[in-house]
């Protein structure tokens, strides 16, 4: 299986996109190979419902160029800039990691929270969460972390605390879980996800795995029956 992981962005530098790479390939089932693409033109990163305007014509025409060369496509944001536009063109399946996680992170009946950059991203998590099709009660509250994208690794102690901070107050207001609203707070260190999560006692929904997850299956379903 080839899945393309497309940024919607272009202020990543080669060795980020790379450590991202190896994560998402570290998600990956054995017989799948992620690679990390970016558009060609447009935001440095996806902070702004401006961004997502300027970006999304790049999405599109990238993907549609690039359909035969994988077998699924993963919008590199978590707000799933494009999607809907990209899902009507598009003959592979395409995978927005914000829909993947609601969907997917709120199994069981959960109620659960989210966490974005801004509040700005926050009111969209909340439109997509009723897009979705859950009931609007289910999301327990919605929480920024207040720090710019191209930001959030130059302090990773300042950064983990802040999640941290926001993990606690989720659970004192009753979520069941977070949903992770960015790919780049996504993309922290496993480790450092890992230990905000063991120390507000709150489970973190990934969407980097949600969406590659999400990716294979679609693939499967498209395949199945295909080599009997």
């Amino acid at each position: 299986m080839k899945i393309c992981y497309l940024l919607p962005g272009v202020g990543l530098g080669e060795d980020e996109r790379e450590r991202r790479q190896v994560i998402l390939n570290a998600v990956a089932s054995s017989d799948a190979v992620v690679k990390v693409h970016h558009i060609e033109r447009g935001p440095r990163s996806i902070q702004s419902a401006i961004d997502e305007f300027q970006a999304m014509p790049e999405v599109l025409n990238w993907i549609i160029a690039r359909n035969e060369d994988f077998d699924a496509f993963i919008i590199g944001c978590a707000g799933d800039t494009g999607l809907e536009g990209v899902r009507e063109q598009s003959k592979k399946p395409v995978v927005g990691p914000g829909e993947a996680s609601i969907l997917l992170g709120a199994i069981g009946d959960k109620r659960f929270s989210t966490l974005t950059i801004s509040l700005e991203r926050a009111r969209l998590k909340r439109r997509l969460v009723r897009e979705a099709g859950l009931a609007e009660h289910r999301l327990v509250s919605s929480h920024s972390m207040g720090i710019a994208v191209l930001d959030l690794y130059k302090d990773l102690d300042h950064t983990q605390a802040r999640l941290v901070e926001i993990l606690k107050d989720a659970r004192a207001n009753g979520a069941e879980t977070m949903l992770i609203g960015c790919m780049s707070v996504a993309f922290m260190e496993p480790r450092r996800l890992a230990e905000a999560s063991a120390e507000a006692n709150l489970p973190l929904v990934n969407p980097i795995v949600c969406a590659v997850k999400l990716a294979e299956a679609l693939i499967a379903m498209r395949n199945y029956g295909k080599a009997a």
